[in-house]
């Protein structure tokens, strides 16, 4: 891990600007005009500027040059002038930069001297650039000036069209030009303009380079939205053209948090404080120029984020082996360890979709040296070396730090690790799933890791290092001697359910299939029956509000099912176990998630029992039932209000059953008591959710929300929220369209909702 400095120094921006003396000749005003040119061009959002003055130093003096011989000279001084003949055009050659900044000079000479590097300039073919000179008429009515050309290796590709002063003012000013630079382009040069016996005076020729900065400084993790614990890394690239990046400051807000100097830029938080966080980098430059990055926002929880990852084929998967001596040999080692190729360790995937496994075995080595095999390589030959093979998947840097990883899968057999698997010395196998917390230079880590068995559903968790320097691995470790090739298949081996590469999500929908069953129980928990139960009897029911799960009633008055019989009041003699779902049938080895939103739940409250004292439990859950219904794997979660979501890896037998639906287990009571006892209401997802928007129309008001065609809108309302019954205002169909209700002003304090069927 890097060690972070940390500097809370502040640059920005500089201006560049020249110099102005009113006693050199030239307007103290141009000051203004100048600072106002460069600060609108260099302020600009999301650009960078780089200058290069082409003529450096003080100021012009007209004894610097003004050679009419146009013989070879230097533009000392900090200005030089062109005078250009009467007639015939520029000489060849004429006036021609070479170089820039030779010695504190700009050089200018006659011949064909070789075009300036674009890349000294800070250019880049095909990028805007602007050219700023101070210019003066001397003398003369046809105005000389100078023009920008791009070269490449065969010669001029295009120039900048003419650059020449405005007529008529002798006075000092200053030009702004607009040149692109010719794709290919690999040198630039100014060329002396024709202007019929003029004189002109030029000084501070600049270029001015504009790079992009979405390019330059960004934050590449975490993702803008994410949700992150109070310990978590900031990633960040920073990229300058020309120059290099020399610090990168990191912020929540205004707040500094500190910084790197190095690449790759990160920071680690630690101990941040909860809830929203807008993050942001500023790159600063060796040039002294700064770029401040988009803002991340993300949420801060002290609650450890939790990631499933399963044994999932698409992912990209490793393999490493490690090899030891074995015991008769010492057992000594590591050996050495070096990267291996899946197919290498006998651990590959079979099958596509749901029907997918990894199956892993023992080590085949094709070499028969006794270095490996005793007394040699042969069928039969008992391996020489202990082989501990992982076969892996290593995630992104900084996509799992910091969270509680769990790895989960499930085993369809495992004969690999039975008692009679060993070879003829009796060395056998081990094969563990495991979860490995590296550090970034591997030379240390920790590690969760659980033997697989045959049939078991396995599932481990470690909580990682926030550093996203740190490498997560997660996969299979199989340990044991190596074996003859033809040998590999008389010891068994491990298969593993492999994930459906499409997920499937479901949810509480009422226009799916559900159907009910009930188990009866007495109070004391011995089984009575169980049988098929028609949804309105489980009073498990969807409504306009969504799905209603109610305490279930019996309207048999027999003291079989009350005390002392059935009627208001009476007690229930039997625990009711009331399942309502949606049958999956032919749904094997799939990544199955129920999921919802729990909108209240008054009937799992501590106040909530019968006379007994007997009360309910309801939650959420997935079986995965055997063929016969002898068995199942389940997954519950309590319907807190809330979002709810369960998850299961069915198995991978097309001929078990696979339900998901509501579970709601307690006494029975009578029809006419239910309601004291409270009720569950989940959101039907099937239904378009509304809100009614309220106004005011004349004396009157409007309720307004919309309709979905199919469904009825019914709107009630309550003068007082303890009331037990809502009153109905009006009844209506939906049309697809937006419904009005009218309702009187004069109606004070009144509540309403919107009932929908």
């Amino acid at each position: 891990m890097k060690t972070k400095t940390r500097n809370y120094a502040v640059t920005q921006l500089p201006f560049h600007q020249a110099a102005y003396s009113s006693g050199a000749g030239k307007m103290s005003t141009l000051l203004i005009a100048i600072f106002l040119v460069m600060a609108a061009f260099l302020g600009s959002a999301g650009a960078q500027t780089y200058s290069t003055n082409m003529v450096p130093g003080g100021e012009f003096n007209s004894t610097d040059s003004n050679y009419s011989d146009i013989t070879n000279h230097t533009a000392q001084g900090g200005g030089f002038d062109i005078d250009f003949p009467a007639t015939g055009g520029n000489p060849t050659g004429y006036a021609r930069i070479a170089t820039t900044n030779s010695g504190g000079w700009a050089v200018w000479v006659i011949g064909d001297p070789d075009p300036i590097s674009i890349s000294l300039l800070g250019l880049t073919p095909n990028i805007p650039c602007k050219i700023l000179m101070d210019m003066k008429i001397e003398a003369g009515a046809t105005i000389g000036g100078l023009k920008m050309e791009s070269w490449d290796a065969n010669g001029k590709i295009s120039d900048s069209g003419d650059m020449r002063p405005g007529s008529g003012t002798g006075s000092w000013a200053t030009y702004s030009f607009d040149y692109t630079p010719a794709s290919g382009a690999t040198g630039l040069r100014f060329v002396g303009l024709w202007g019929a016996g003029s004189s002109v005076g030029f000084d501070n020729v600049r270029v001015i380079a504009t790079t992009s900065l979405p390019l330059s400084a960004s934050i590449t993790f975490p993702a803008d939205a994410a949700t992150v614990n109070t310990n978590f890394t900031i990633n960040a690239t920073a990229a300058v053209l020309p120059g290099t990046v020399t610090n990168v400051n990191f912020y929540r807000g205004a707040a500094l948090l500190g910084n790197d100097e190095t690449v790759p830029f990160s920071l680690d938080v630690v101990g941040a404080s909860t809830g929203s966080a807008a993050l942001m980098v500023v790159a600063q430059d060796d040039n002294g120029n700064s770029v401040t990055s988009a803002v991340v926002n993300v949420t801060v929880t002290g609650v450890i984020q939790e990631t499933i990852v399963r044994v999932d084929p698409s992912k990209g998967w490793n393999g490493y082996m490690n090899v030891y001596e074995t015991p008769q040999n010492g057992g000594a080692g590591p050996l050495w360890g070096n990267v291996w190729g899946i197919a290498d360790l006998s651990a590959q995937f079979s099958g596509v979709g749901s029907s997918s496994t990894l199956k892993l075995g023992p080590n085949p080595l094709n070499d028969a040296a006794a270095y490996w095999y005793y007394p040699s390589g042969a069928p039969g030959a008992p391996g020489q070396k202990i082989m501990k093979a992982s076969m892996y998947v290593q995630a992104a840097d900084g996509t799992l730090n910091g969270n509680r990883v769990t790895f989960t899968g499930t085993v369809i057999t495992n004969t690999l690790v039975s008692p009679s698997s060993t070879n003829s010395e009796g060395n056998g196998w081990t094969c563990v799933a495991f979860i490995k917390d590296l550090a970034s230079d591997y030379s240390s880590f920790t590690e969760t890791n659980i033997a697989v068995t045959n049939g078991m559903t396995f599932s481990i968790s470690l909580v990682t290092d926030a550093n996203s320097t740190r490498h997560i691995q997660y996969g299979f470790t199989t340990t044991g001697p190596n074996v003859w090739p033809s040998d590999a298949t008389n010891y068994g081996a491990v298969v593993i359910q492999s994930l459906d590469a499409s997920p499937t999500n479901v949810y509480v929908d009422s226009g799916k299939t559900w159907v009910g069953y009930m188990n009866v129980f007495t109070t004391g928990g011995a089984y009575q029956f169980g049988q098929s139960w028609g949804l309105a009897e489980l009073n498990a029911v969807f409504n306009g509000l969504g799905l209603v799960l109610s305490p279930n009633t019996i309207g048999d008055p027999a003291s079989y099912w009350y005390t002392p019989s059935g009627g208001p009041g009476a007690v229930g003699n039997k625990t009711m176990d009331a399942s309502m779902y949606v049958n999956l049938d032919s749904f094997p080895g799939r990544n199955l998630t129920f999921s919802g939103t729990v909108l209240s739940n008054t009937l799992v409250s501590a106040s909530n029992t019968n006379a007994a004292g007997q009360g309910w439990t309801s939650v959420a859950y997935i079986k995965d039932f055997a063929s016969d219904y002898s068995s199942f794997n389940l997954v519950t979660v309590p319907l807190s209000v809330g979002a709810f979501s369960v998850n299961l890896m069915t198995v991978n037998d097309p001929a078990r059953h696979v339900q998901y639906g509501f579970e709601t287990i307690g006494p029975d009571v009578w029809a006419t008591d239910v309601a004291p006892f409270g009720n569950v209401l989940i959101q039907n997802v099937g239904v378009v959710p509304t809100t009614i928007t309220p106004g005011l129309t004349g004396g009157n008001i409007s309720l307004s929300f919309a309709t979905q065609l199919g469904k009825t809108y019914t709107v009630q309302y309550k003068t007082n929220l303890a009331d037990v019954a809502w009153g109905t205002l009006t009844t209506t169909n939906g049309t697809g369209a937006s419904a009005v209700v009218s309702s009187p002003a004069n109606a004070a304090n009144r509540f309403y909702r919107l009932s929908i069927q």
